[in-house]
């Protein structure tokens, strides 16, 4: 730190705002501060340095001499570059000086800095005098402070720990877990941050962690917790690691666990040691007949252990001599129990025995006649133990393939079979015919043929039964061929409005399987109204169809070869498109199927009816029905024919109808006529009569036109009773 200590000011006071420009720049960020304005360092770490360049600009028109330099405050700020008191600062020059926060604890720290100057005007005007005054800037500093606890398991007490110390759990179970929070609190005056956290040690790892990196503000802390979770009985040691921007802080980890071992050994002579999943055998024995051994059960670990059950699974295995469960083992106890065989077949048996968590396999021998089971697919035989698969050759949907199953007696005596039987989902799998029951001498086999075929795709399963041993039936159907291509028959193109048409569908080739199709309608209409007449006759867009396998064409409701369709009466395209599935469902449609597109073009208007009704001695009404596929009319056009002798002036009345048609069709109501309509039109007369008594006599007929954009309609007339 330089400090100047010059003559007293002499001359006026100014005021160093309006003399000096104070730009401050910091790890990139520069901002100007005024006079008697802070300057803010914000350190990541104590001991960690924060330096600023702060330029000064005279900014007067005067030359100003520093005579004053002063540092005042926390001795966590130093200074450099300050110029000599003899400097000539010029107008728009200045000069940089350097000042450093260098904290040595998490307490906000402050200081001052004051520049005295001395101001000397240019020569003119005459008069002016050398001024001084004084640059004031403030200085503060920040950093943060760490402070760190535990909390262990189960009690949860706060525990400060500092770095290197050791975060201790309790003796924990084998299997179970124990979790200490670890608190991180920043007790400091600025904000810091978290990097990466790391542990070590296998039986230790970490949860809840904050994403790196990750800001904490003061008076605020970050938690995470260290998960302790023995699998065995041991002393386990490790580290946690605390990543920040200048230092790593770590902590050790200890824990030791506690538990129940158990060991196992077949009683002799000799003892034989027997570790869990191992192998256990049970002498063979004829049918009939018991054989049995003994198995101690011994806690080798240095808490009690508890053995809620024993017990065996498998065909003639059975617990013997077992104590009383559950049954809890202090550490160096030991209990025994026996497992027994007793066959009622021939041949080999195979079980499970489990005492509490640990488990093992049982096998033995029932001694007299033995089946063994093999399949021969085309050239290849494999061996299929009970509960095996007999896995059949792949083939397509419609078709089969087949596998010849042999049962063998490698045994001593004959051998009978009782039942064979198949069960599966259809007729997917299926046996051929067996002369039931047989008799098979040692060393002899018999056989009979299972045929698989499949009316899915993917793998298919069955079961086959031969007396008490089962067998899965394992097959994969492939997908059948696709389907040949296909035509529709009938009506194409364009089409008239309100008829009926009729389609049909053929495939260009038979097809193996029988199909099930749906023939689908969809209707896209050129006036943005849908029109709900547009469907099959036998009712709603969709219907269903089949063709019997090596056929071609389809077959639709009633035994029809071909369906009818209305056309409905608005503008639009009518568009058939089928799906193909086979019986079993498997889709078969093309993936870009073909379609039949027909269309109803926006044609003329057509008028259906023209009715005269409510008739007076004045007038009538003219109900004029029929349909514009545009679903837009512009006028509609009456002709009258006037009874013999009598003078009706007005013969041919034209009617604006552009409004009244376009609300209705906007109407939700008109959607479900299509572009269908009935106008009435109430005529009133007037004049003189001379040969009938009513002026609505003297009209004998009227005829109706519907006009539209697209054209004029044809011509219906009425006569008026």
């Amino acid at each position: 730190m330089r400090s100047l200590l010059l003559l007293p000011f002499v001359g006026l006071a100014v005021s160093a705002q309006a003399q000096f420009n104070v730009r401050v720049q910091i790890a990139g960020n520069v901002a100007t501060v005024a006079d008697n304005g802070t300057i803010q360092f914000n350190a990541e770490a104590i001991g960690r340095p924060v330096d600023a360049i702060v330029s000064i600009t005279n900014r007067g028109t005067g030359t100003i001499n520093i005579t004053r330099f002063e540092l005042t405050g926390a001795t966590d700020f130093t200074t450099g570059g300050v110029p000599a008191p003899e400097v000539a600062i010029l107008p728009n020059e200045g000069f940089a000086m350097n000042v450093k926060f260098t904290p040595t604890s998490g307490t906000r720290a402050t200081g001052t800095m004051r520049l005295g100057f001395t101001d000397t005007p240019p020569p003119t005007p005459p008069g002016q005098r050398t001024t001084n005054g004084t640059l004031t800037l403030n200085l503060a500093g920040v950093a943060p402070e760490y402070t760190f606890t535990y909390l262990p398991p189960p009690s949860g007490n706060s525990t400060p720990i500092s770095a290197g110390g050791t975060i201790a759990f309790p003796a924990t179970a084998v299997n179970e877990t124990g979790t200490a929070t670890v608190v991180i609190a920043n007790r400091g005056s600025g904000a810091g941050s978290i990097g990466s956290i790391r542990s070590t040690g296998a039986a230790f790892s970490l949860t809840s962690l904050p994403t790196p990196p990750t800001a904490i503000d003061p008076n605020r802390e970050v938690r995470f917790g260290v998960r302790y979770a023995p699998t065995a009985i041991e002393s386990s040691t490790g580290t946690v690691g605390i990543e920040f921007v200048d230092r790593t802080v770590t902590f050790n980890l200890a824990g030791s666990s506690t538990g129940s071992v158990f060991s196992y050994e077949v009683v002799g002579p000799p003892d034989t040691p027997l570790q869990p999943n191992a192998s256990i055998a049970v002498p063979d024995v004829p049918v009939g007949e018991k054989s049995q051994i003994t198995i101690r059960v011994k806690n080798t670990g240095n808490a009690d252990g508890r053995i809620p059950a024993i017990n065996v699974q498998g065909t003639g295995f059975a617990i013997a001599d077992a104590p009383f469960l559950p049954l809890t083992l202090t550490a160096g106890q030991a209990a025994t129990f026996s497992v027994s065989f007793s066959p009622t077949t021939p041949g080999r048996a195979t079980g499970r025995l489990r005492v509490g968590a640990d488990s093992f396999d049982v096998v033995s021998n029932g001694l007299g006649s033995s089946l063994s089971y093999n399949f021969i697919a085309g050239p290849v035989t494999t061996t299929v133990a009970a509960n095996g698969s007999v896995i059949f050759p792949p083939v397509a949907v419609g078709q089969t393939s087949s596998v010849r199953f042999v049962v063998v007696n490698n045994g001593t005596s004959p051998a009978a079979v009782s039942s064979v039987g198949v069960v599966s989902t259809g007729t997917t799998f299926a046996s051929g015919a067996v002369s039931l029951p047989v008799s098979i001498a040692p060393g002899q086999s018999t056989s009979f043929l299972i045929t698989f075929a499949p009316t899915a795709v993917g793998n298919l399963t069955g079961t086959l039964r031969v007396d008490n041993a089962s067998f899965t039936l394992t097959g994969f159907g492939n997908p059948p061929p696709a389907i040949p291509s296909y035509s529709f028959s009938g009506a194409t193109g364009a089409q008239q409005p309100a008829t009926q048409l009729a389609v049909g569908l053929a495939l260009t080739a038979a097809y193996p399987l029988t199909l099930n199709g749906t023939l689908s309608l969809n209707f896209s209409s050129d006036v943005f109204a849908n029109d709900p007449a547009v469907q099959f006759a036998v009712g709603g867009r969709s219907v269903n169809f089949v063709i019997p396998a090596g056929q071609r064409n389809a077959v639709f409701p009633n035994g029809q070869t071909t369906v009818r369709l209305q056309t409905g009466t608005v503008a639009g395209t009518i568009v058939l498109s089928p799906t193909f599935a086979s019986d079993g469902g498997i889709a078969l449609t093309p993936a870009t199927p073909d379609t039949l597109v027909l269309t109803v073009p926006q044609t003329a208007p057509r008028v259906l009816s023209v009715q005269v009704g409510s008739k007076t001695t004045t007038g009538f009404q003219v109900l004029v029905t029929g349909y514009a596929t545009s679903r837009q009319v512009t006028s509609i056009d009456l002709t009258f024919t006037a009874a013999n002798g009598e003078n009706v002036p007005t013969t041919r009345l034209n009617i604006p109808a552009d409004a009244s048609f376009t609300a209705w069709y906007q109407n939700a109501a008109s959607a479900a006529f299509g572009s269908q309509f009935t106008a009435t039109i109430p005529i009133t007369l007037s004049g003189e009569v001379v040969n009938v008594t009513s002026l609505s006599d003297t009209v004998t007929a009227v005829s109706a036109t519907i006009t539209s954009r697209a054209g004029t309609s044809n011509a219906v007339s009425a006569n008026i009773q």
